[in-house]
């Protein structure tokens, strides 16, 4: 499987502002910039707490994404000191099934150190970057985002568990 760099401009694994795309460099009302979380190797203090298989840092035809895999509930845990989610919109990041795709990922926030559930479930395609972009309105649950303090991001693999996919920027 060639993982080599997408044709079109990717975002760095982040959370941003409302009115980011891709590379944009507008920043929202407030001038908040994005938080990277991963940009070829974890950023801005974020850990990795996964209890998935995971490999940062893969080199992959000029990229460096991460691979991860793991059976059923495992999941790619990021962590990071509490801080308050009101300046972002939306978590954005580049997932690729590797070469068997179909890996059903649900997609988590933490607060308080536990998961918010549901979260977001989004299945990846065999051999194929694709863009995600998760409102954290949709992570955090009812109500505003304003005062929930983020402690941790999930990439969770569902009941079936997950061959190796790749997350990168």
């Amino acid at each position: 499987m060639s993982l080599s760099r997408r044709a079109l401009m990717a975002s760095t694994l982040a959370l941003t502002g409302a009115g980011f795309a891709a590379r944009a460099v507008a920043q929202t009302a407030s001038q908040t910039a994005p938080m990277p979380v991963y940009d070829e190797a974890l950023v801005n203090n974020w850990q990795n707490w996964s209890w998935a298989k995971v490999e940062l840092s893969v080199e992959a035809g000029g990229a460096k994404p991460l691979r991860a895999e793991g059976t059923p509930y495992q999941a790619v845990a990021f962590h990071h000191d509490p801080f308050d989610a009101a300046p972002y919109s939306k978590l954005t990041f580049f997932a690729n099934g590797g070469a068997d795709g179909g890996q059903s990922l649900m997609v988590k926030a933490l607060v308080g150190g536990k998961a918010v559930d549901p979260g977001v479930t989004i299945t990846l395609k065999a051999k194929t970057w694709q863009p995600a972009a998760v409102p954290l309105k949709d992570l955090l649950g009812p109500g505003s985002v304003a005062g929930k303090m983020i402690d941790g991001l999930w990439f969770q693999a569902g009941a079936g568990g997950a061959k190796p996919f790749y997350l990168d920027k």
